[in-house]
């Protein structure tokens, strides 16, 4: 009897361990984030427009000098504008190749007025291939009023050569216009500070909370109020948890993506706990049962 409780008793350790353990390295939270909206050379107008205005206010991070609407940023011309202006602005030049070579080559011409600032799309911090700048262009005529003329061709959506694996964190940021304003590993912009060290002299649970609430702090020499104060809020958590992983990774320091900084702490692992000792006071029910049931009764003496 002793030798089966122990077998009962070992397999029950054995599994509860190994369902802690998978649970553990499964996040405490929970999203659907939406599809990716894949763009190709069959993409109707309509939605190759709704991409790029996505691509405009995310990944481009195009609001931090441009705007859209009466009230924004006044550091760029206003994008409402952009496509009616498109054909007038360089002469024996059409609207889209104007447009395209405002977004690639921002450098070659200049909107009177306004000075060199823009960096290529194509080049980080935005980082996006032509179908992606076709589709802005796509965006910025809805905007304007005109039908979308920009065309997707199939050499606009091939595959980006491997450049080797990259940290999720890296890869939010770049999606959410992270590095639009910030330095990171030498790549990025200057209207923020450069944070490659920060996780330095800061605790993972800080830089979390100035992502989703920046008045924290503000860094010396940085005027208050330049981060979108609504930003980290938009961020899903699973993203959130793994830029930060990712900042305090630069500096020599872990933090796990799933936003537990102990094991122990990780509901998978609590939960595997509450099991372990559900289990263990049934064991101990059917032993104290089985001694019962070996008692002698009373008649039987």
């Amino acid at each position: 009897m002793k030798l089966t409780f122990l077998k009962i008793f070992v397999f029950l350790i054995a599994t509860v361990s190994i369902y802690s353990y998978v649970g553990q390295l499964v996040p405490q939270f929970e999203e659907q984030p939406p599809a990716k909206k894949l763009i190709t050379v069959a993409t109707p107008p309509a939605e190759l427009a709704a991409i790029g205005e996505e691509l405009v206010r995310v990944k481009g991070g195009c609001l931090i000098c441009h705007k859209v609407t009466e009230s924004g940023n006044v550091r760029g011309p206003d994008l409402r504008q952009a496509a009616g202006l498109a054909g007038r602005r360089r002469e024996g030049m059409g609207a889209d190749a104007y447009l395209i070579e405002s977004l690639v080559t921002p450098d070659a011409y200049l909107v009177p007025g306004y000075p060199k600032m823009m960096p290529s799309a194509v080049k980080p911090p935005a980082n996006m291939n032509m179908a992606e700048v076709k589709a802005i262009i796509a965006y910025l005529q809805t905007l304007g009023g005109a039908e979308v003329s920009v065309k997707i061709l199939a050499e606009d959506i091939q595959a980006a050569k491997a450049a080797g694996p990259v940290h999720k964190g890296k890869e939010a940021m770049a999606t959410h216009g992270c590095i639009g304003c910030h330095k990171v590993e030498g790549e990025g912009g200057e209207v923020g500070p450069e944070i490659t060290k920060v996780g330095a002299g800061r605790t993972a649970e800080e830089l979390l909370k100035k992502i989703v609430e920046p008045s924290v702090w503000t860094a010396p020499g940085y005027a208050a109020g330049i981060m979108p104060a609504e930003l980290g809020k938009a961020i899903p958590p699973g993203e959130l948890h793994e830029i930060v992983a990712y900042l305090m990774g630069l500096s020599g320091k872990s933090y796990s993506p799933t936003g537990a900084e102990s094991p122990w702490s990780h509901e998978g692992v609590r939960l595997g706990l509450v099991v372990l000792v559900f289990n263990l006071i049934m064991l101990a029910a059917l032993a104290v049962a089985g001694r019962a049931d070996r008692r002698p009764k009373a008649e039987d003496a």
